[in-house]
């Protein structure tokens, strides 16, 4: 089999014609023929031309779909300094478990993202039908959310830190603000429903208008965070 230096790997990026290969633990593949390397970009995510060995431990699917695929040759060992301090000792542990590197903030952030979307739902389903339990229900959704955002933007800050090196774009920026305003809204939102509000479905009440205009802004801000989420991780442009 050919060996193949970093160097030669990053040529083969399927732009402009080129072929189209990616090395795993020490092979490379010709994935040329794939729909999904279509100009060597899968997934809007992942490039050609470059060790991938890392970023498969950490995807949905495992080693067996490059068994479809001819492996052409080995990529030759280039040494890669570790980091030194706390943080190049995280980084030694994250590659011997990849999972850890990727998956918790998605994971978490989804929690408050749902639940504080059909939180209104319910608010408003409570006022139209006149009934407590409805209204209770998003009372309980919306504490529910607001414990949920601490653990969001903790795995938010640390990946942010271990795979972007706390580097700010325009879209994490957005999304660290947005968080924080969040926070402080939902917790507005609970102490002016628990300590204001002394009938919740009195739809006259100011407070009990501006309470649902609360949880609507919070159900846009989540909404916008999980977008700004979706497009980091999987960037697109308009054509």
């Amino acid at each position: 089999m050919k060996s193949y230096t970093a160097e030669e790997l990053a040529q083969a990026n399927g732009e402009d014609g080129k072929i189209t290969l990616v090395a795993v633990e020490g092979k490379v593949y010709d994935v040329s023929a794939s729909k999904r390397w279509v100009r060597g970009e899968h997934m809007k995510r992942h490039r050609a031309g470059a060790d991938l060995t890392t970023d498969i431990k950490a995807a949905p699917h495992g080693l067996e779909v490059l068994e479809r695929f001819e492996a052409v040759g080995i990529l030759e060992e280039s040494r890669k300094e570790p980091e030194a301090g706390f943080k190049g000792r995280i980084d030694l542990w994250l590659d011997r478990h990849p999972f850890f590197r990727r998956h918790p903030h998605p994971a978490v952030v989804h929690i408050p993202v749902g639940v504080m979307t059909v939180v209104p739902l319910f608010e408003l389903g409570g006022l139209a039908t006149n009934s407590a339990c409805t209204e209770w229900a998003a009372l309980c959704g919306l504490i529910v959310g607001l414990l949920s955002i601490p653990a969001a933007m903790m795995t938010g800050y640390f990946t942010w830190w271990i795979n972007y090196d706390a580097s700010d774009s325009r879209i994490i920026l957005m999304k660290r603000r947005l968080a924080w305003v969040a926070l402080v809204l939902g917790a507005l939102a609970i102490v002016l429903r628990l300590f204001v509000l002394a009938d919740p479905l009195e739809t006259r009440n100011i407070y009990v208008i501006g309470y649902v205009v609360s949880l609507i802004a919070l159900t846009v801000i989540v909404s916008c965070i999980g977008f700004l989420g979706g497009k980091l991780t999987f960037p697109y442009e308009s054509k």
